[in-house]
């Protein structure tokens, strides 16, 4: 697995955790809809939702078959349609038109459009993250329920309608009477996992929108790539 096609599966999987748009009022007629699952995504959506912003620490663990398994660290913003992503070898820009991917190792920045979710299913934005439960190719159901560090946690599985697709599973850990997320983990068919946890968000803050706008100045030797149409 390359880099970039490591780093798209990332984005993917952090925009099925929190577009607050994505898994439940869309899901197909084909796929499976467990009531008890769809409460707590429905009170996960109300509790995001109701947020002007959001910034969350996250660690992401990776495990890659016939590789060491990585921990990395990174951080989320999100206001609006706007967004920014920061972890250890890249930094994801999000002005709500276009997506800036800055990779400082390879001195490189690819420009995309934004991702439509309506009309791509593969959509690699994090703003898909909290959208998990109005995606159209997924269905869900939960798996068990469970009480740690005092808290009420529901395990949300969910599977791909579409038999193609690079993932076999994934799974989702809600605070049942929160609606809080807690952890996320995906199953890819080559054998790869990727969990990411959660950690306290700080909500409704002051965030300038220049905070999610690519300056070229602050790269000014970097190769910019544009791919918008």
């Amino acid at each position: 697995m390359t880099f970039k096609t490591l780093f798209s599966s990332v984005l993917f999987l952090l925009s099925l955790c929190f577009n607050i748009n994505s898994l439940n009022g869309q899901v197909s007629s084909r796929s499976e809809k467990d009531p008890k699952a769809k409460a707590t995504l429905d009170l996960m959506k109300k509790r995001y939702e109701s947020y002007t912003s959001l910034d969350i620490p996250f660690t992401l663990d990776l495990e890659i078959p016939d590789q060491p398994k990585q921990v990395q660290k990174g951080q989320f913003t999100r206001k609006g349609m706007k967004y920014k992503l920061v972890m250890n070898q890249q930094t994801v820009l999000c002005d709500g038109k276009s997506l800036w991917v800055i990779l400082p190792k390879e001195k490189e920045v690819q420009i995309n459009d934004m991702p439509d979710l309506q009309q791509n299913e593969d959509v690699l934005s994090p703003e898909a993250l909290f959208s998990i439960y109005k995606r159209k190719d997924l269905s869900y159901v939960v798996l068990k329920e469970f009480v740690e560090k005092g808290k009420s946690l529901q395990q949300i599985g969910f599977k791909p309608i579409d038999k193609m697709a690079d993932y076999s599973k994934l799974e989702l850990i809600l605070d049942k009477k929160t609606g809080e997320i807690i952890s996320f983990k995906a199953f890819a068919k080559d054998g790869s996992r990727f969990l990411f946890r959660f950690g306290t968000p700080k909500v409704n803050q002051s965030i300038p929108d220049v905070f999610f706008q690519y300056k070229k100045s602050d790269y000014p030797t970097f190769y910019v790539e544009d791919l918008r149409s």
